[in-house]
């Protein structure tokens, strides 16, 4: 039987797989974000050469994740770009969504939970799960002619 050498999935592809530093802790998130960029400069120039960059930002989505580190040639913190190069490639404008099957409940929640902003049909969805929980409009109707003379007619 031939064995392949090949890598079995995109991420043994990356230059950054096992390697510390592309995501940050909490000490160099404080850091002002011209040091931050200076500290990760060799970071970013890894990612630039990346063969998968585009699988790694759709994987880690960094504002949908508030991502502090490093990822597709940009340095990240709470999920907000603070520095990359001029070359970094562009990114795509939207990713598409991990919540589910969107126009339902689920897909709702799982836009949540993913901390994403809710798609048009999951809006309409959650638009009409809170009109059916504030429940059934009461009309109150003040007391009309017909209470008059009924009224009228026991005197």
């Amino acid at each position: 039987m031939i064995n392949s050498t090949a890598p079995t999935s995109w991420m043994e592809l990356a230059p950054c797989a096992g390697v510390e530093g592309f995501v940050f802790d909490a000490s160099l998130t404080r850091k002002p974000a011209a040091e931050l960029r200076a500290i990760s400069e060799p970071l970013v120039r890894t990612c630039l050469g990346c063969p998968v960059l585009a699988e790694c930002f759709e994987r880690v989505r960094p504002q949908g994740s508030q991502f502090d580190g490093v990822c597709s040639a940009r340095v990240w913190i709470n999920g907000r770009p603070v520095g990359s190069t001029p070359t970094a490639p562009a990114l795509p404008k939207g990713l598409p969504s991990r919540a589910g099957v969107c126009g339902e409940s689920s897909g709702v929640k799982g836009h949540r939970r993913n901390r994403e902003p809710l798609c048009g049909q999951c809006r309409v969805t959650a638009q009409r799960a809170q009109s059916r929980a504030a429940g059934a409009a009461t009309i109150r109707k003040r007391g009309g002619l017909s209470a008059r003379r009924v009224a009228q007619a026991a005197t």
